[in-house]
């Protein structure tokens, strides 16, 4: 006779058993799972709550830069030339990355407290904060052919208008900005004069929209709109910041025609940039600095410094979804159009951390 063991009878005592016996297996495979996953770069828990895409992130490569490294203020990606640009402030050059093998493929010297970057088809230009001046930099000689004075003191900022065929750059200590021909022999047009004035901070980051032939200028705790065309401000949006707080790095998403704005508060502003009214706040990890966006996927990338962490934002859900863990001190990042990947400049370890980020 075969032995039945009396709690089968019981419809309970079953049900009991089975929970228990599944509870086992569940906690089984988990720690299996757990021991025996390929380790790889993965984002930190999103600093807010998320409804949007989950983001999966794997470091591609980490680049050793030459010098020393320390501070760097911006990164930006070049899909046509193959290339990503880095500020290299502390040793005064401008590193040359070739994107099709991921190498260091230059370093231009001498170029003085390097900032903002922008470039055409033709040349490279590069805000040199020590100089007051910009560096013409030929493509793909990389040679320095000509230096522009800024028109003020300690430039940052600068923009390529293709509309207008003219660069324009923001000097931080004079509160102005200077428009320059982009082509031989450079020619100086003119002169702007920043609101507010005097300013406390000044100018920092901010973004030009072809579409509209406008930047969108940071300055203090403002957002200056000018009309590339004439040389004018049309509007002044003060930012509802904490006291001393400054506005820093813009996107203009023009899918959804919204004006991105990354602040040195724990927050990213949406605004709408005809009206200036916030339309969306994102609250993030820490303050921020630079700003980078993958249209294709809907993503922002925001460089926080004091968290040590590059956030990631769907431009779509308004969420911040993602917080990617870098470095302390950790505030630029360039994403290469197309790629799905994002150069991070780790400026204390003086590195590069090439991170394909993707949604699912």
């Amino acid at each position: 006779m075969l032995f039945r063991p009396s709690f089968l009878d019981d419809a309970k005592g079953l049900d009991s058993m089975l929970k228990t016996i599944a509870g086992v297996v569940a906690i089984t495979a988990a720690l299996l799972t757990a021991g025996c996953a390929t380790p790889v770069a993965t984002p930190a828990a999103p600093s807010t709550p998320s409804s949007g895409p989950q983001v999966t992130v794997t470091t591609q490569k980490t680049i050793a830069l030459p010098g020393v490294g320390g501070h760097g203020d911006v990164v930006v990606a070049d899909p046509a030339a193959h290339a990503v640009y880095i500020a290299q402030s502390p040793d005064n050059n401008l590193v040359i990355l070739n994107t099709t093998s991921n190498t260091v493929e230059a370093v231009v010297p001498h170029i003085a407290d390097a900032n903002g970057i922008t470039f055409n088809d033709s040349y490279l230009y590069v805000a040199e904060a020590g100089a007051g001046a910009v560096a013409v930099i030929a493509k793909p000689s990389w040679q320095v052919i000509a230096t522009v004075p800024s028109g003020g003191k300690s430039p940052d900022a600068i923009y390529y208008d293709s509309t207008e065929n003219s660069m324009f750059v923001a000097n931080v200590e004079s509160n102005n900005m200077e428009e320059f021909s982009a082509t031989t022999p450079f020619t100086i047009k003119g002169t702007l004069n920043l609101s507010p004035g005097p300013a406390k901070s000044g100018p920092d980051l901010g973004t030009y929209s072809p579409a509209e032939d406008k930047i969108y200028q940071s300055d203090d705790n403002n957002v200056v709109v000018i009309n590339a065309k004439t040389r004018m401000i049309q509007n002044v949006y003060t930012l509802p910041l904490s006291a001393g707080a400054t506005a820093k790095d813009e996107f203009y998403d023009q899918a959804h025609h919204l004006l991105w704005v990354g602040t040195s508060d724990p927050k990213l502003l949406a605004i709408n940039p005809d009206t200036g009214t916030v339309v969306y706040t994102v609250k993030t990890a820490s303050g921020m600095d630079q700003l980078a966006a993958d249209p294709d996927q809907g993503l922002l990338f925001i460089g926080e410094s004091k968290a040590g962490v590059m956030g990631v934002v769907d431009l779509s859900t308004h969420q911040n979804i993602a917080d990617v863990r870098t470095e302390p001190a950790f505030h630029t990042e360039g994403y290469l159009p197309n790629s799905h990947l994002v150069y991070a400049y780790l400026n204390t370890s003086n590195k590069i951390e090439i991170d394909n980020i993707g949604t699912g």
